[in-house]
């Protein structure tokens, strides 16, 4: 398990680029992937030790009058893969992609690690 990751983001207090990653436990990766809920756009990706990475970005914001939105599949899931010009994908819900980044400090960003994954290529 990964005492941290790096991480990157856009929330709604700042943009943290993938090129200036910033190393977070997992209390501050959920805390920040918290931050950005809501809004669409907003996302949120970490960076293992072997450069795999996994990002989460709001494909729609939680309705005002939604209460617990861990059930909303408002979460588009991505694991690059350059070397295949593509992307392993999926929609999630927010509680999925929560449990998602506790599972990145286990076991890193191995799409082969995640269930529901299509790949989509870059062209």
């Amino acid at each position: 398990m990964a005492d941290t990751m790096k991480a990157f983001w856009q929330d709604l207090h700042e943009i943290v680029d993938e090129s200036e990653a910033r190393a977070l436990t997992l209390n501050e990766a959920l805390d920040t992937w918290a931050d950005g809920r809501a809004v669409e756009g907003n996302f949120f990706g970490l960076i293992d030790e072997q450069d795999r990475t996994i990002q989460f970005c709001f494909v729609d914001g939680i309705p005002d009058h939604v209460e617990d939105a861990r059930h909303l599949r408002i979460v588009h899931a991505d694991f690059p893969v350059p070397d295949r010009a593509g992307s392993f994908t999926a929609l999630i819900t927010i509680g999925e992609a929560s449990a998602w980044i506790e599972k990145a400090f286990k076991v890193g960003a191995n799409p082969d690690s995640y269930e529901g994954l299509g790949f989509s290529s870059w062209q």
